[in-house]
Parts: C-alpha cells; sequence; structure tokens
C-alpha cells in the first residue's frame, strides 16, 4: 500500500519524488473536490434559494403544500371503498 505524503516527512524524499507524490495525491482527492466548481457551486446555490423561496410562500400561504399547487408531486389517493 503507498503511503501517502502525509504519512511521510518531506525532508526525506528528494524534490522531483515529493511533485510527484503531491501529483499523485491532488489526483486521488479530484473526485472530492469535482462537486466544488464554480459552476456546480452556482447551480447549487439556486437550487438552494429556489427551495427557500418555495418554503417561504409555503408559510405565507398557511403551510397547505395543496393551496400553493405544489404538494408531493404524487396524485392524491381515492377514498377506500368499505
Amino acid at each position: 500500500m503507498a503511503r501517502r505524503l502525509m504519512d511521510r516527512d518531506e525532508g526525506e524524499l528528494p524534490p522531483a519524488e515529493a511533485a510527484r507524490d503531491r501529483r499523485r495525491d491532488r489526483d486521488v482527492d479530484a473526485p472530492a473536490r469535482a462537486g466544488m466548481r464554480t459552476g456546480l457551486a452556482k447551480q447549487f446555490k439556486q437550487v438552494l434559494d429556489s427551495q427557500r423561496k418555495r418554503a417561504e410562500e409555503d408559510e405565507k400561504a398557511g403551510g397547505d403544500p395543496d393551496r400553493t399547487g405544489r404538494g408531493s408531486g404524487r396524485q392524491p389517493t381515492p377514498p377506500r371503498k368499505p
């Protein structure tokens, strides 16, 4: 198992090897950082703003989602027959 740069003292490595380790670690961590790209962050903020706005509208309407037309997205269930 390869040891990560954090697990080693950088002073024991030649500069070329230390740079190679940093690049490898950055590549390994790239998927975790992918969601933080500028475009995705903007979309995420737009979604949160939209959800906040809907929640505020629902509060003003009395909290009844059916009155605002934004229910759960499911069709109402018909009453059961005895």
